[in-house]
């Protein structure tokens, strides 16, 4: 029996149309069909007015490329599930219509020229000239570009500020050459000033490229080394938080003595009598700087359900420093290298410890993907996300929800936890385990495709502005219009969106996932963890 697909596509031509509309048709599915398929189906049997553009047909043009199902690829490379019912296909975003889903580049290509994009030489060129594998290691994998603008119209940053960041294209297209031996014009002083440092690292670019070339780390990353460590070329407040990290073992400028003072007596709550350094426990919570110093709230409640569980659990409290992941995006690896070394030395001290649980989802990734890979440090235990421990808590029976919370609520994934490592399902588990109506977010930026809260990659510290337009368009796009509420399982991501609702006036509450499930386990008490107000806001949202 033959199985039909829809094909709903975007239809706009400027010269005629008042507003864009989208065309539905009725193609045949046949196994091993590509999107470009579809569409030369319709243009040959159905629409021979349709426009888009293609060329090889091999994935090596980049002409194709175009939104699919909400997020950018080539039609030529993009397969059609058997298990689809629709295919939806939007031109890119960021560039200007020119009709149907061809759209008009010449912004980016002009962007691309600005930053000389080829090689400069000391001296005329002679032949013949010999390079050796290992000069061209580092390059050859960024001249797999094909010039697709996937990346860029994918980019949080590019979204709300290329006037600031070049785009990831960009960043790989000066990379090729100032990693290129023979070159001798300054492009990593060029790339400084296109914003190299307000990347988020956040890897869209990475998800959605055809060729899966890592510009997070093999362009942008290594660009910000050289630009550190051998031009010394950083942004003042990067420079405080490169000093911070030095002085206080912390990248917000505050005591290493206070860190963890939220635990005790705090903001007119009571202490929670966590055991400090406790030799024989089990599980080892750590705070990281955002929960200890920023969204305290945040470690009071993990630490609470901790103590709920039973877990034999301690905190490092003044003998904790920072997991150096803003290390890792400024490309500070020596320093990194350091914290890295101090925590696995650390742990020696707590023989019994056999897993490290995180708030941060920085943490996170430091822990579980940084060290073991950029710098070989294994830390020997188990790394848990507290959305992945509490949510075996709860299957195990160690944690019982007393009352379904009743709330309608989105859930941001944060980059680090969710597209880095691949942690999605554990905190929606949650979410609904406590009684949570869950509304995905809108144009379909959810788990893999989620969209970046803006703070990542260093850019809350040395870009504020930009980070919290990312924030601010994520909130103003992509929130459904009937949801109350953002969920979070990273601080990182709980204060950017805040301080973008702060600034722009917008009418969305925030909690973090710790918070809620602390509210639908302990009742009434969870007042004296994480405060009235914090609390109010849960429970009228409840009544709402």
């Amino acid at each position: 029996m033959e199985r039909r697909i829809r094909l709903k596509v975007f239809r706009y031509n400027p010269a005629v149309d008042d507003e864009p509309h989208y065309d539905v048709y009725e193609v045949l599915y046949v196994e091993g069909a590509r999107v470009l398929d579809l569409l030369n189906y319709v243009k040959e049997h159905l629409d021979s007015t349709l426009a888009y553009r293609w060329e090889c047909r091999a994935g090596q043009c980049g002409s194709c490329g175009m939104m699919i199902n909400r997020k950018a690829g080539l039609a030529c490379q993009t397969l059609v599930s058997p298990e689809d019912e629709e295919v939806v296909v939007e031109p890119l975003p960021i560039f200007p219509v020119i009709r149907d889903l061809v759209v008009d580049v010449e912004k980016g290509i002009r962007r691309l020229l600005k930053v000389r994009p080829y090689i400069h030489r000391g001296s005329p060129y002679k032949r013949p000239e010999i390079m050796y594998q290992w000069e061209i290691e580092e390059v050859k994998p960024l001249r797999e570009c094909i010039e697709c603008w996937c990346c860029v119209s994918m980019c949080p940053v590019v979204k709300v500020a290329w006037d600031v960041y070049g785009g990831p294209m960009v960043m790989n297209s000066i990379a090729k050459v100032a990693l290129d031996r023979r070159n001798v014009f300054d492009h990593i002083l060029l790339a400084f000033l296109e914003g190299l440092n307000a990347c988020t690292q956040c890897a869209m670019c990475k998800e959605v490229c055809p060729k899966e070339i890592d510009i997070p780390e093999k362009a942008v990353g290594r660009m910000r080394y050289m630009a550190y460590n051998k031009r010394n070329l950083l942004r003042p407040d990067h420079k405080f938080v490169v000093e911070s990290m030095r002085r206080n073992y912390n990248p917000l400028g505050e005591l290493a003595e206070s860190r963890g003072n939220c635990l005790g007596e705090w903001n007119g709550l009571p202490s929670l009598g966590v055991p400090v350094a406790k030799e024989d426990a089990e599980v080892l919570y750590f705070l990281g700087c955002m929960a200890s110093w920023r969204e305290q709230t945040v470690a009071r409640a993990t630490a609470a359900l901790l103590k709920l569980a039973g877990a034999n659990f301690t905190v490092l409290g003044p003998y904790e420093r920072d997991c150096g992941s803003v290390l890792f995006r400024i490309n500070d690896i020596e320093q990194a290298q350091s914290f890295a070394l101090y925590m696995k030395e650390i742990l020696k001290k707590f023989k019994n410890v056999n897993t490290i649980v995180t708030s941060c989802a920085g943490c996170f990734r430091t822990f579980k993907v940084d060290y073991p890979t950029r710098l070989g440090v294994e830390l020997g235990v188990e790394i848990l996300h507290s959305s992945e421990l509490f949510n075996r808590y709860l299957k195990e029976g160690a944690l019982n929800v007393k009352e379904e919370l009743g709330l309608i609520a989105t859930y941001h994934d944060p980059c680090h936890l969710g597209r880095h490592v691949g942690v999605f399902d554990p905190p929606r588990e949650v979410i609904k385990a406590i009684g949570v109506d869950l509304r995905e977010m809108l144009n379909g930026r959810y788990r893999e495709k989620s969209m970046c809260c803006g703070a990542g990659g260093g850019v809350r510290s040395g870009f504020r502005e930009v980070a919290r337009e990312v924030a601010a368009y994520r909130i103003r796009v992509d929130v459904p219009k009937d949801v109350p509420m953002a969920v979070h399982t990273c601080p990182f991501c709980y204060f950017n969106f805040e301080d973008a609702i702060k600034v722009k006036g917008y009418k969305l509450a925030n909690a973090d996932l710790t918070e809620l499930l602390a509210v639908a386990t302990m009742g009434p008490e969870a007042i004296k963890v994480i405060g009235k107000e914090r609390c109010e806001i849960i429970v009228n949202l409840q009544r709402a």
